[in-house]
């Protein structure tokens, strides 16, 4: 059974981790209600990912999405995507 879940409140270390940067994000005088973040911690069991300021999942997926892309091409890249699965 898989072990991944949303919650509007930190789980587990790793999202109380998460959560610590987006209060300390906020806290900033650069800050403003229009900053989107996504913070994502890893190691090599687990992860967390913490999304602040998106409306919805989808908008936070095309934003890291076309991060990754500039991270491929500044790398000589190029990020492709096929679709896998029923269609």
């Amino acid at each position: 059974m898989s072990d991944e879940r949303r919650s509007a409140e930190p789980h587990d270390r790793f999202t109380r981790l998460c959560d610590a940067m987006i209060v300390t994000l906020v806290t900033q005088t650069e800050y403003d209600a229009d900053v989107k973040c996504i913070v994502f911690l890893n190691d090599d069991e687990r992860g967390g990912l913490v999304l602040h300021g998106y409306e919805d999942d989808a908008e936070a997926i095309s934003d890291l999405l076309i991060h990754l892309r500039a991270i491929f091409r500044s790398n000589g890249q190029e990020l492709l995507f096929a679709p896998i699965g029923k269609g």
